[in-house]
């Protein structure tokens, strides 16, 4: 009995073993993971529609209800608006840019006289200040 016990537990001593792994093969894994990985752009994460399906309930014109899967609808972003233009630099939704920035798809062309001209590849964008600012109060005496 402790012949047969002893041969089936061989075969595991010899996997179990922590002198068999010498460290040079774990110096050569660790070597492979060390070099930086390259991830996936936020361009092509953008483009990737979402996984997720939701159940919606409509009612057809004969009085009937239906389940629908709808997919989630994409995030609008706010649109730009131009806070401030001072020489080459520009606040545009709270965060400054300078000529040759890009701002999401758009590059900032040029900057000049309260106005900021971007583009894309599909079309061309012009941002101008808006004179009205509530912050700002004139006493006339």
């Amino acid at each position: 009995m402790k012949k047969l016990l002893f041969v089936a537990l061989l075969p595991l001593a010899v996997y179990a073993d922590p002198i068999s792994t010498s460290h040079e093969t774990i110096n050569t894994q660790i070597e492979e993971i060390k070099p930086p990985r390259v991830g996936v752009s936020n361009r092509a994460i953008a483009k990737v529609k979402s996984p997720f399906l939701y159940l919606k309930t409509i009612k057809t014109k004969s009085g009937k209800t239906r389940t629908v899967i709808e997919a989630k609808k994409r995030i609008r972003l706010k649109p730009l608006k131009l806070e401030s233009a001072i020489n080459k630099n520009i606040k545009v939704n709270g965060k400054w840019y300078k000529e040759g920035d890009r701002i999401r798809e758009y590059t900032i062309i040029k900057v000049s006289g309260g106005e900021a001209h971007l583009k894309s590849k599909k079309k061309d964008l012009v941002l101008y200040l808006n004179n009205k600012n509530d912050k700002i109060q004139f006493n006339v005496n």
